[in-house]
């Protein structure tokens, strides 16, 4: 079977309190609400490409313990999704606090298993069987590993790239479509259009940035422009997951082949509709979702 796409990368269990104000130290707040949720980077952008009706596959790390069948039974039966497990020490976790006035979270988060791998041999299947490949940092070792087969395979790749690493410029070369967030421009002390400028010369033919409430914007190789979109206004309950249901918006228009212009309208859409909902994939069972199918 050909998929549309492929997702590698993580996925966790997120437990996500809602509280009035983040609490300082040594201090005792109200919770407000509470829910565990299916997280992580990968596991969210499939789900939503899944749900859009995306032909997709999820290549993932999960423990044999109760957090990995709970996260199991999320990635279970989901229809236009079939997922590849690799075995990993434990599943990981994050613990999220949400301030209810602005919908901005703090996350602690468990790092992965140093010596989990995504096998070759499984990452190779993968791409042959793909026309897309969306990966984050978790898979960025392994995948430069065996960069010699993207152009074998002639797929097409796109990062989510929410931290800066070494893996991630060595892997730049091979990246179509790059999409990080302000905070990267910020870690690597640029300004967010000289980030889009410096990173299309790199070898993506496009690079994007998000701005969170302000929207996004992208550069297209070949184009003196740069393209901004803003956000759509919503009063939001928790931004957990809403860059990766961005992800996902962008690699749909990008399977679509829509216009820039098109696919940040959209993803920006998918964001602001994710954040009214607690978790990266909740809002994916709402009568507005359905409204874009």
């Amino acid at each position: 079977m050909k998929y549309d796409c492929c997702c590698i990368g993580r996925s966790c269990i997120d437990y996500i309190a809602v509280v009035k104000n983040y609490p300082q130290k040594d201090t005792k707040t109200p919770l407000l609400q509470y829910q565990i949720c299916l997280g992580g980077q990968a596991a969210n952008s499939s789900l939503v490409l899944a749900n859009l009706g995306v032909k997709t596959l999820l290549v993932t790390s999960l423990g044999q313990d109760k957090l990995g069948d709970m996260a199991k039974k999320w990635l279970r039966n989901v229809k236009n999704l079939k997922t590849i497990i690799i075995p990993s020490f434990k599943t990981p976790c994050a613990f999220i606090w949400t301030e209810q006035k602005t919908a901005k979270r703090t996350i602690v988060y468990e790092k992965i298993d140093k010596n989990t791998l995504y096998p070759k041999n499984i990452i190779e299947k993968s791409i042959i069987n793909s026309h897309y490949l969306l990966f984050d940092h978790q898979s960025c070792r392994d995948l430069y590993e065996i960069s010699y087969l993207f152009p074998k395979y002639k797929i097409k790749l796109m990062m989510d790239a929410e931290r800066d690493d070494k893996y991630m410029f060595k892997m730049l070369p091979y990246i179509s479509y790059f999409v990080c967030s302000k905070e990267l421009a910020k870690s690597l002390k640029l300004s967010v259009n000289k980030l889009l400028k410096k990173f299309i010369n790199m070898g993506p033919e496009i690079v994007c940035c998000t701005l969170g409430e302000k929207g996004a914007v992208a550069i297209v190789k070949g184009e003196n422009k740069i393209y901004y979109e803003k956000s759509y206004k919503v009063s939001p309950v928790d931004t957990t997951g809403a860059g990766d249901v961005f992800h996902a918006g962008f690699l749909y228009g990008i399977i679509k082949k829509w216009k820039i212009k098109e696919i940040l309208k959209f993803s920006n859409r998918l964001a602001s509709l994710s954040v009214k909902y607690i978790g990266g994939n909740n809002f994916l069972n709402s009568s507005e979702f359905k409204v874009l199918l």
